[in-house]
């Protein structure tokens, strides 16, 4: 029960994670009103990060550092990366402001981060990423697909490498969670809202079901990175893959911090392969799926390892979260 004029509305007893937006407060026109504000809001921001771009090249001689490109590649990771992250207040702002319904709601049924839980997820997705790391260098065609990817020499010291491990550390996982926030969180919840609690017919039946959210927040950043990269079929059909078994662990778990935990580990070890290899200049030209894989390869073998990966770690973690009690409904008050 709301308190006051400005608390927001409660949870919604009993019911799984992409349910947590039809509260009380609900209303036809919030969902609508959601998009176009969260739309504006992008623009605004990608806008301005343009702008600093823009005005940071200028004043660097155009290269952002003009004694040496890898400075300046740096530069451009870490200005790619926090327009990401800076997704995340965004999404916070309008689930506050728009659904009026507090932000805990959008992370998981318990109203909070599960912190033990999310440990426990960033393990197994270590453990796993480290296996993946050993073992895919060694499959046949993996030699093929990484000569495919240039590699060029590490530059510029161990100065510069040690400022992009710098940015990778401090960035990559605010920036995998400000994807998982919006993907996972706010698309699949904005579908999920829209059947009826009471409805009766097929239609609101069918809403209320976790399929249609789990087909939104799945396809949908496959579905931009197809149409901004017509032809990467093995890697659109890797990223389809990959977010279809995120949203379904985040329903099954009540909760965003498995997608996080595999997020974040595979980001990590993708973007330290690449500083490693000198190859910060790919970043913005490939998409973190699975570790031991070059970034901006695609071949058959993207998706095969992707498969095997995402397999291994929704089962794992569906025992973990049998074994540990992790609630998938929101708990039922008296």
């Amino acid at each position: 029960m709301r308190t006051s004029g400005f608390a927001s509305a409660p949870i919604p007893d009993g019911e799984p994670y992409h349910r947590l937006a039809r509260t009380p407060l609900f209303r036809w026109w919030v969902p609508p009103l959601l998009v176009l504000v969260f739309g504006v809001l992008l623009f605004f921001l990608w806008a301005g990060v343009m702008v600093v771009m823009t005005i940071v090249a200028i004043y660097g001689g155009g290269g952002l550092a003009p004694e040496s490109v890898r400075v300046g590649e740096i530069a451009g990771l870490a200005f790619g990366l926090a327009s990401m992250a800076l997704l995340i207040p965004l999404v916070l702002f309008v689930v506050r402001v728009v659904q009026w319904r507090s932000v805990g709601s959008l992370i998981s049924v318990a109203g909070y981060l599960r912190r033990r839980w999310l440990g426990v997820c960033l393990l197994v997705a270590l453990a796993l990423a480290m296996v993946c790391a050993l073992l895919v260098p060694m499959l046949p065609g993996t030699a093929s697909e990484a000569a495919a990817v240039e590699a060029t020499p590490a530059g510029g010291g161990a100065q510069v490498l040690l400022a992009a491990m710098t940015v990778i550390i401090l960035l990559v996982p605010l920036q995998s969670a400000a994807e998982e926030l919006t993907m996972r969180g706010l698309v699949m919840q904005l579908v999920g809202s829209l059947g009826a609690r009471d409805g009766r017919s097929a239609f609101s039946r069918v809403l209320r079901s976790p399929w249609p959210a789990i087909l939104a927040g799945g396809t949908l950043f496959g579905a931009l990175y197809a149409a901004t990269h017509p032809g990467h079929v093995w890697t659109t059909a890797s990223l389809v893959l990959f977010g279809l078994a995120m949203s379904w662990l985040t329903v099954r778990t009540g909760g965003l911090e498995a997608a996080i935990g595999l997020h974040v580990v595979n980001g990590l070890f993708q973007f330290t392969r690449c500083a490693l290899e000198g190859r910060l200049s790919e970043v913005g030209t490939g998409v973190v799926i699975g570790a031991g894989l070059p970034m901006g390869a695609d071949t058959p073998l993207t998706l095969a390892v992707t498969f095997a990966q995402v397999g291994l770690y929704s089962l794992l973690v569906l025992l973990c979260a049998s074994r540990l009690g992790v609630r998938g409904r929101s708990a039922v008050r008296a």
